[in-house]
């Protein structure tokens, strides 16, 4: 007698709306378990060995499994838009919000900062934000390990903006 895998599933749908409510899905864990049934539907009886123990015993960890990547395929696919007209000023020319004094003050202050790193700490800022050499591309030339030139970067950026 062949089991049809799709009823015996079904009957604890309310268990697996719960599943996908649990992973933060409050808006459609409907849709979710229903594509659920369809992709155990298209796989035709493949995976079934898988899905069920034996013929009345479902393998839940296997259903967690496929509504959990479900779940996350889904807000992978989703598209996020973010409005920049908010964030952003309307014209990003810095010269237009603060006077050319100002400008020149920080720029001064900027470079008179850049003078008291170690030279390997300079050369970085020079290589990555003045000539606009990719992090990879400086490590591939130099043989210095990626990570280091990433973490000077990000102490860089962090000294900078202290010091705007």
């Amino acid at each position: 007698m062949e089991v049809n895998v799709l009823n015996i599933i079904s009957k604890q749908h309310d268990k697996w709306v719960d599943v996908v409510r649990s992973f933060g899905m409050h808006n459609y864990p409907e849709d979710i378990v229903q594509n659920m049934y369809v992709k155990i539907h298209k796989w035709g009886g493949k995976y079934d060995s898988s899905i069920m123990y034996n013929d009345t015993e479902i393998n839940e960890y296997f259903i967690f499994k496929v509504l959990r990547n479900l779940f996350i395929d889904y807000h992978r696919t989703k598209k996020i838009s973010i409005d920049t007209k908010f964030y952003e000023a309307p014209n990003s020319d810095i010269s237009k919000y603060i006077s050319k004094y100002e400008y020149e003050e920080r720029l001064k202050l900027i470079k008179d900062e850049i003078k008291t790193w170690h030279i390997y700490e300079q050369k970085i800022y020079e290589l990555i934000f003045l000539e606009n050499k990719s992090m990879l591309e400086l490590s591939n030339k130099t043989g210095i390990n990626y990570y280091s030139i990433r973490r000077t970067v990000n102490k860089i950026k962090k000294i900078l903006i202290q010091k705007l």
